[in-house]
Parts: structure tokens; sequence; C-alpha cells
């Protein structure tokens, strides 16, 4: 490539020097002068200029990288929740929950069969309600730690494989029991994330109720 640069450079700087030498009729002194200034010039045109577009082309088609979103500190992401909790821990937990409920119920509204679907989405809606009494009640995290750990974990593959194997143009009759497995294991995974449900509703009955006999002792106990 730089071969080729001088050539074209010199041819360049020749014309130039005999159209400054014959046409203009200028001395040779000059006319040299104009030859050397359009050689420099062909160098630069043909050489530099043309490596800097192939750079400029290279970085553009270059993808940009990919950042991993960390979560923004706050303030009071030391404060405790509850003992062993910390409040920047606590958000997580309901973050990473909440959206993990959404990758699950965004598979199944893609699943052709009417009834796998609607389980689906029931367990998903059951799972938002555990969620949200999280939210109300934090310390009921600890009464539900393994639904957090595996239960949730578990029920996002088994959905996403179960979508990835029922569209498969061609299945085995050992792949059909599989699916068909599948689809009775989420009548399971719905029963069971509504029981937990009803347990944590039960510990705040259980609570509430505590509190209000305490409230009526304390009544009872002052004559009021």
């Amino acid at each position: 490539m730089r071969t080729l640069s001088v050539i074209l450079s010199l041819i360049i700087a020749f014309a130039f020097f005999a159209m400054f030498l014959q046409g203009f009729q200028t001395s040779v002194f000059i006319a040299a002068g104009a030859g050397l200034i359009s050689f420099i010039g062909g160098m630069l045109m043909f050489s530099p200029a043309k490596k800097g577009k192939q750079k400029v082309k290279q970085t553009a088609a270059r993808p940009a990288p990919k950042q991993n979103k960390k979560p923004i500190p706050r303030p009071d992401d030391e404060e405790l929740v509850f003992e062993g909790m910390t409040r920047g821990e606590f958000r997580r937990i309901i973050n990473d929950g909440r959206d993990q409920i959404k990758r699950i119920e965004e598979i199944g509204l893609k699943i052709m069969k009417h009834d796998v679907r609607v389980n689906i989405l029931e367990i998903c809606t059951t799972a938002t309600d555990i969620f949200d009494d999280f939210v109300k009640d934090p310390q009921d995290i600890r009464e539900a730690r393994r639904f957090i750990l595996y239960y949730l974990d578990t029920t996002e593959r088994i959905v996403s494989k179960y979508y990835q194997l029922s569209g498969a143009p061609y299945l085995s009759e050992e792949a059909k029991k599989t699916l068909k497995n599948v689809e009775q294991t989420l009548d399971m995974i719905k029963d069971t994330f509504r029981k937990q449900l009803k347990k944590l509703t039960e510990n705040d009955v259980l609570d509430l109720d505590a509190e209000v006999k305490v409230l009526q002792n304390t009544i009872k106990q002052e004559g009021i």
C-alpha cells in the first residue's frame, strides 16, 4: 500500500512539475517546488488519510461493551429491617424476586397450550402476592427462605425448558412423557405457592390475635 502511494504521488508530482514548467512557463526551481509540494500532498492523501478512515471504520464496527447495572447505593442500605437483614439486602430480594416472576410470566404467555399457560400465570399471581406480603411484613421472609432460594428458581428453569421443548418440531415418546410430567408438576407448584401464601397470612393473623389478646388483658388489669 505504501509503494502504491509513492508511485501515485510521483505521478502527480511530475504532472505538476511539467504543468508549471511547460504550461505556466515558470523557472525550473518553481516547477520543482510545485512538484515537491504535490508529491507531499499526494503522500498525505493516499497514505495517512486512508489509514485514518480504516481506523474509524474499525472503531465504529466494535459493539459497545455491556455494562452491568448495579443498584445505586442508598443512605439507609445498612439499616436493619429486622435482626439479620439490612434494608439494602431486603430491597435486593424484593427486586430480584419480582424480576424473576416477570420472566416466568413472559415465558408463560408464549406457551400455546391453554391449561399450561393458565397454570403458569396463576403461579405468577400467587408469587406476586407473596412478595407483596414481604413488603408489608418483612419478617415473613424468614418463614419463606426456601420459597425464595429454591422454589422460584426451579420454577423458572422448568417453565423455560418446557417452553423450549414444546416448540420442537419433533418429540420422542420420552420427551412427550417429560412434558406431561412437567404439566402435572405445575399443578403441584401452584398448590405449594398457595400454601406458602396461606401460611404467611395465617402468621399475620396469629400475630394480630396475639396483639389483641395482650391489649385486652392490659385493659382488664388496669380496669379501664
